[in-house]
């Protein structure tokens, strides 16, 4: 009786399915770019240093965030009165940012008016119960401002992928909620 082979061999199915394979880690390479994704590395990168930032300055005196942009890198840095305590560059090509003190409108509706540049920095204080003091962007007029009802950092006027700060000095992600 002659044997009849339907189907594939286990040898035609590794085969086949490591070609499958290489093809798919060649297409997502080419869909996912770094600059699809580096907005909301940046947003999520903020915000826990910011949460970090709020609660190294609880108990303490003062402790201050800033942003710099630096070309294609975002420097962000937590210092208090005795130097820098955490440090971190993050990858800023495809990302703008703008910041904006006491302005919690979304940022499609109103954009941060305040730029980010390497020589406008992004500046919070956060005071010993965690809250926010004062801030803004340097250079710009009003600089420092007193913080009252928080602050936003817009990234690339997309709502989704800003960070706002609450008066109290929580950072989430997000449109500000008054």
């Amino acid at each position: 009786m002659p044997i009849s082979s339907a189907g594939f061999t286990i040898i035609e199915a590794v085969v086949a399915i490591a070609f499958i394979g290489i093809i798919a880690a060649f297409a997502m390479s080419r869909i996912l770019r770094s600059d699809t994704y580096n907005a909301i590395i940046v947003r999520d990168q903020v915000i826990s240093l910011s949460r970090s930032a709020q609660q190294r300055s609880i108990g303490r005196s003062e402790v201050v965030l800033t942003l710099s942009p630096a070309g294609n890198n975002l420097d962000i840095q937590i210092e208090d009165e005795d130097g820098v305590i955490q440090r971190a560059t993050l990858d800023l090509r495809g990302v703008t940012l703008t910041a904006d003190v006491n302005e919690l409108d979304s940022c499609t509706s109103t954009p941060g008016a305040d730029a980010l540049t390497t020589s406008n920095d992004l500046v919070l204080e956060f005071d010993e119960l965690g809250d926010l003091l004062e801030g803004g962007v340097t250079g710009t007029a009003g600089y420092p401002a007193t913080v009252t009802s928080g602050a936003r950092l817009c990234i690339n006027g997309d709502p989704a992928r800003s960070v706002c700060w609450s008066a109290s000095g929580y950072a989430y992600a997000g449109d500000c909620v008054d």
